[in-house]
């Protein structure tokens, strides 16, 4: 007897999809303590191993663009399973660089990002629709799985690399194997995306919201932080502090693995938060990322090697916070066709933080040569600089966050009331006092006590053309 899809899906069917996007994660950093081996073992420069951290996103970003649209035609299936063949392709190459040429290491890297930015578009949004017994957890859980494959894959390498031999073969061995456990466990997952038959209609890879002043500063003003503060805590802070460490490809594992797990823990609280109306959970991420720099700081001004785990600690929260926050933003403002690529255009948003490291083995040199100083107070003046730069864009964003109102013919409506800090509960006693805005085939009208507050869209926009609501 023949069974649709929609019987097919339980409770606990995302999970499949989980893990399958955990293996993707798995691969995508296992590369973090794979630095230090090229390094030493190979001889290659500072700048030519962190440049592999930005050809990854090089190869992630139009992924994400292209395929986050695919899937919401073609189905989220479509999209996955190739994903998973072509990070098994990159997988191999990279395990055949260390044999051939290094060069190899850069091709690999890019194939990498792009199989990567495959299935995130589609296994977040997949994931979400799944979550038929928790609608709202979607995003969270398509994070968890996501930070607990990026924090493992660096554990993981760190302790194969440093203790087993053939350092630059086995930890990608090993991601072949799990690569074909999550392709199996995926296979047969429902699908949740029917395929619209008949060509893709010709639509901007880019949805119209992600080109607003409201996306721009609820979620594109923050969101290379997320990455670009997490890459900086394993692949730039704890090189300053190898020379007291006895296993610094191990070391480098635990504090890549630190950043990402933190992550992972923190966002069941993020998620809290978020509903208790309390501060915006970007600015929150923000903030953390200010003291984790300043930590960071403190770290490579001493020469401390024990205190990059405290500051892996706070940029992990950072970073668990941030995603948390982008997802949730995202699956508010987006359009049911448009969550795989407006997913896609946040996840390109955070990757371009990949390039960091390889920005600063270029900069805090140049910064410290013009000041006249050593190369490890020019990359401290680097990092205070970012600290500098968090604390700015703090203001505006938590003004754009407080002013935010979700389209209600989209998602759930974001909590306005309960507690929370100054400005949350009167903003929704402002919304319920001011007129009504047009919504699509809704007359303008006072609200009464009770009603669902009104939104003003991002398809629907004000005549003074603001792309927020003020309270």
């Amino acid at each position: 007897m023949e069974h649709s899809e929609e019987e097919a899906v339980m409770p606990r069917t995302w999970r499949r999809v989980g893990a399958a996007m955990f293996t993707v994660a798995f691969g995508a950093n296992l590369f973090a303590p794979m630095l230090e081996v090229y390094r030493e073992q190979d001889g290659l420069s500072e700048s030519f191993v962190t440049g592999m951290l930005g050809i990854y996103a090089a190869g992630l970003v139009p992924a994400l663009l292209v395929f986050g649209p695919v899937s919401d035609h073609r189905g989220r299936r479509a999209v996955m399973r190739p994903a998973l063949a072509v990070v098994f392709a990159a997988s191999l190459i990279l395990a055949a660089a260390s044999q051939t040429s290094e060069w190899l290491l850069y091709l690999g890297r890019w194939i990498m990002g792009f199989g990567v930015g495959m299935a995130m578009s589609s296994g977040s949004a997949w994931v979400k629709q799944l979550s038929t017994d928790q609608p709202g957890a979607g995003p969270r859980r398509a994070t968890v799985v996501l930070s607990a494959g990026f924090g493992a894959g660096p554990l993981a390498a760190g302790l194969l690399a440093q203790f087993l031999p053939a350092p630059q073969v086995t930890p990608f061995m090993v991601h072949l194997v799990l690569v074909l456990v999550g392709a199996a466990m995926v296979w047969c997952v429902p699908e949740t995306q029917p395929a619209i038959q008949g060509p893709r209609p010709r639509q901007p890879l880019v949805p119209p919201i992600a080109l607003t002043g409201r996306f721009f500063w609820v979620v594109a003003a923050w969101a290379p932080w997320v990455f670009g503060t997490a890459t900086v805590a394993f692949a730039s802070i704890p090189l300053y502090t190898l020379s007291s460490v006895r296993f610094p490809i191990a070391y480098l594992g635990l504090v890549a693995s630190v950043v990402m797990l933190t992550g992972v823990l923190v966002q069941p609280l993020a998620a809290r938060l978020g509903e208790d109306g309390w501060l915006p959970l970007s600015v929150t991420g923000l903030g953390a990322a200010s003291a984790g720099l300043r930590l960071g700081a403190l770290t490579v001004t001493w020469h401390l090697s024990w205190l990059a785990i405290p500051t892996a600690v706070l940029l992990g929260v950072s970073y668990g916070f941030m995603m948390v926050a982008g997802l949730r933003e995202v699956e508010l403002l987006a359009r049911p066709h448009e969550l795989g690529a407006l997913i896609g255009v946040f996840y390109t948003l955070t990757y371009v933080g990949f390039a960091v490291p390889f920005v600063l083995s270029f900069l805090a040199p140049a910064v410290a040569r013009v000041a006249g100083v050593g190369k490890t107070t020019g990359f401290v003046w680097c990092l205070l600089a970012g600290v500098v730069v968090c604390a700015a864009s703090a203001v505006p964003v938590a003004r754009a966050a407080s002013r935010v109102v979700p389209d209600p013919g989209t998602t759930a409506q974001r909590r306005l009331t309960g507690p929370g800090p100054r400005g949350v509960a009167s903003r929704a006693r402002a919304l319920e006092r001011r007129p009504g805005r047009r919504g699509p085939g809704l007359p303008d009208q006072e609200p009464l006590p009770g009603d669902p507050l009104p939104a003003c869209t991002p398809w629907d926009r004000p005549a003074h053309g603001a792309d927020t609501l003020s309270a």
